[in-house]
């Protein structure tokens, strides 16, 4: 992974530690087809590098032959699509696709340091420092209604 990459997933990581808040999920899918392409797989745990990494993974895994290598990325990881995908951009198997595509976008991006496309009907939601400042902020500072609930209740304002 590059290095840049590598330190915003580790600072998304302590942000959420620190906050107690985990990214969410949000939105809906656009029918896009960018999440068929341009996919990076993991084999145990790793990126695949190697053309024999994934024939190996195919061997154990035959599902995982629906996706073709289209080339490599900048760190020299493989680069897939998958073959399933209609012209139309939705998936010809739907009902039985992988878990990989079942779970799509996987948080585990968005602590790897990576964002998804625009064109995506998803984006990852995170608390962040800002917002709970923002919620103290507001909870020190009281609301109107309330304030004026209080003076009228005080003796002498009845």
């Amino acid at each position: 992974m590059d290095g840049l990459r590598v330190l915003v997933g580790l600072l998304r990581r302590l942000r959420a530690l620190i906050l107690r808040s985990e990214v969410r999920v949000v939105g809906q899918c656009n029918i896009c087809g960018f999440c068929c392409q341009g996919i990076l797989l993991r084999d145990r745990g790793r990126w695949l590098k190697s053309e024999r990494a994934f024939r190996k993974l195919c061997e154990r895994e035959p599902d995982h032959g629906c996706f073709e290598i289209t080339g490599r990325d900048e760190e020299g990881y493989l680069v897939f699509r998958c073959t399933l995908q209609g012209e139309d951009h939705f998936c010809t198997c739907y009902e039985d696709r992988l878990p990989l595509c079942r779970t799509y976008p996987s948080k585990s991006l968005y602590y790897q340091g990576r964002d998804l496309r625009s064109a995506c009907g998803f984006s990852f939601k995170a608390t962040t420092f800002r917002d709970i400042i923002m919620r103290r902020r507001r909870r020190a500072i009281p609301e109107f209604n309330e304030v004026l609930r209080q003076e009228l209740n005080k003796p002498g304002n009845r």
